[in-house]
């Protein structure tokens, strides 16, 4: 591990020291750090497993930013499941990455934090525990914001999660969303083209996969009361549409779709919600085939009832000039067979130290 920082340093400091002359050169430090308790009880449900996640996520970054839009940098992914003593860290990861910051346009390119990503917030995408242990995104990502317009914008993205080789299948997603905040009314969507391939193992039967995700929503929200006593609405209609096909088990198209209706209050930062799913066939027709190694969404969505109801009761603020941000909640769950109830409690903190240093010379012109 301390060999691993003092590389990390010395890139650094060979990207700044070296190289071209940059004009408004900062070093950039920083952590982030993330502990995430979260319980399913779904004995009840069938074909549903019950468990508990708990760990914590550690991120020291070091960088460095130059003209006010340009950043650089390297961080180390050390994560420890709680319980899991056999090592020193249950994983480690790396994150490198190059960003681009303007008021409107932001791109990335390289292994960089999935948080940077604005679209597919919905559980049908991305369960909880998934963002939790896949926290990067391996790939690209562009964005165009206008602020003009409220919160709108649009968003691409790919990640690359596999690479083809004799133990690991090859798989990438192609994702975009978009959004358009027209006052109380907004409408956008999320979409995700999902590929499954195989690996060189001969003896493999696992098919090729290809598995698109549309979710078209319109939705309404407004505020009524004081600032400090306001209490928040929103609604949202959602439909899903699929198209998937297994290539070697079945090469047949299949396209499921559903819909769903989101409906919010929020006060005090205390948020009750319920959403509502049901669907026409079963959004993740392969999930006993593949499991998660295909469906990264919430695991509910694979029943064969196809129906899905959660209650959620929820606490969400942030402290300490937004450095520290709590989560905490519980869930009544409801797939067609039985019923579950899920917590979670997670703890996050984002730290960014920028220390400016100035121009530095072309040390190999020298």
């Amino acid at each position: 591990m301390l060999r691993l920082i003092r590389y990390i340093v010395a890139v650094v400091a060979f990207t700044v020291g070296g190289g071209y002359a940059l004009s408004a050169q900062e070093l950039r430090l920083g952590a982030d750090f993330v502990t995430l308790f979260d319980n399913t009880e779904y004995a009840s449900m069938q074909g549903i497993s019950s468990g508990t996640l708990f760990g914590s996520r550690l991120t020291p970054k070091l960088g460095v930013a130059w003209d006010e839009h340009n950043e650089l940098m390297v961080a180390v992914d050390l994560l420890q499941n709680f319980g899991h003593d056999t090592r020193l860290f249950s994983d480690v990861d790396m994150q490198l990455y190059y960003a681009f910051r303007a008021p409107r346009v932001t791109a990335l390119a390289g292994i960089f934090p999935r948080s940077e990503m604005r679209g597919l917030q919905s559980q049908l995408f991305f369960d909880r525990s998934y963002r939790f242990y896949h926290n990067r995104i391996s790939g690209v990502l562009a964005r165009y914001e206008n602020h003009s317009r409220g919160d709108s914008y649009i968003e691409f993205a790919m990640d690359y999660t596999g690479m083809r080789d004799f133990d690991t299948r090859e798989s990438f997603s192609i994702m975009s969303s978009g959004c358009m905040d027209a006052k109380w009314l907004y409408f956008g969507y999320d979409f995700s083209m999902g590929h499954y391939a195989k690996d060189y193992n001969p003896s493999t039967r696992d098919g090729v996969v290809d598995n698109l995700l549309l979710m078209p929503y319109l939705g309404y929200r407004c505020k009524v009361g004081a600032p400090s006593r306001e209490v928040r609405f929103d609604l949202r209609l959602q439909y899903v549409q699929s198209l998937q096909r297994d290539r070697v088990n079945e090469n047949r198209w299949l396209s499921p779709s559903g819909a769903e209706i989101y409906v919010a209050v929020e006060w005090c930062d205390i948020r009750l919600s319920n959403r509502y799913y049901v669907g026409r066939g079963v959004i993740f027709p392969y999930y006993d085939r593949y499991g998660a190694d295909l469906y990264y969404g919430m695991p509910l969505y694979s029943s064969k009832q196809k129906i899905y109801e959660s209650l959620e009761l929820s606490y969400s603020r942030r402290f300490f000039d937004d450095t520290v941000a709590l989560e905490a909640g519980i869930t009544v769950d409801y797939e067609g067979t039985g019923w579950g109830t899920r917590q979670w409690l997670q703890l996050s903190v984002d730290l960014d130290y920028k220390a400016a240093f100035g121009r530095v010379k072309n040390v190999n012109n020298r």
